[in-house]
């Protein structure tokens, strides 16, 4: 396992395990995505300061615009250049995930939901070969159950059944709309049996 898998699993196990439902060849591309969405995530976790935030934001931001001319020494860029960039999505499309969290750092819940679900869920999808608008309405779920396990206030929609290619997204949707409907009970454990059976089942059925 490569450092990039190992830190999606440590950081994250349900999506670690979600990326498990996807075709072999495409999963160093998705976890790389992810490895990057937590890399965001950290950022905002440990700034204390907006304005300190704002500019570490902005280091990924324009790593990632120029991410097709210059691959810096940093593990999560090298793999979203060696793994992502292939399958055409460019550095600009990464470089908008920032958006999501700059959200979060001005107090935006509701923006930074549909932000950061849209960001994510557009490039996943298009690294599966699926609908990329779908792609963006299932993680819009996952990102407000995220949002639910901080015990902030979220809502999830209904979703059609998603088409076999975005079945690994469909498992993370199931979890947001899980979370959310816990409401102030406290985060489920991530990976827990339960969650587990709702990644299978949304796998296995889209929903």
């Amino acid at each position: 396992m490569n450092a990039v898998a190992a830190f999606v699993r440590e950081a994250d196990r349900d999506r670690w395990l979600a990326t498990l439902y996807a075709p072999e060849p495409v999963r160093p591309a998705l976890l790389a995505v992810h490895a990057l969405d937590l890399e965001l995530a950290k950022v905002v976790a440990t700034t204390t300061e907006p304005m300190i935030g704002r500019i570490r934001l902005a280091w990924w931001r324009e790593r990632l615009e120029a991410l097709e001319r210059e691959v810096p020494a940093q593990p999560v860029l090298q793999a979203l250049a060696a793994d992502v960039l292939p399958h055409g999505v460019s550095g600009a499309m990464l470089a908008g995930f920032e958006d999501a969290w700059l959200a979060l750092l001005d107090g935006d819940d509701t923006g930074h939901i549909g932000l950061r679900g849209s960001a994510v869920g557009r490039v996943l999808a298009k690294l599966l070969g699926g609908d990329e608008a779908t792609g963006a309405v299932l993680l819009t779920n996952w990102a407000a159950g995220e949002m639910a396990r901080q015990g902030q206030s979220a809502q999830s929609v209904t979703v059609p059944r998603a088409a076999k290619a975005l079945r690994p997204l469909a498992g993370l949707a199931a979890l947001g709309r899980r979370d959310v409907a816990r409401g102030g009970d406290g985060p489920e454990p991530r990976a827990a049996a339960a969650r587990q059976w709702t990644l299978l089942r949304a796998a296995l059925i889209g929903r």
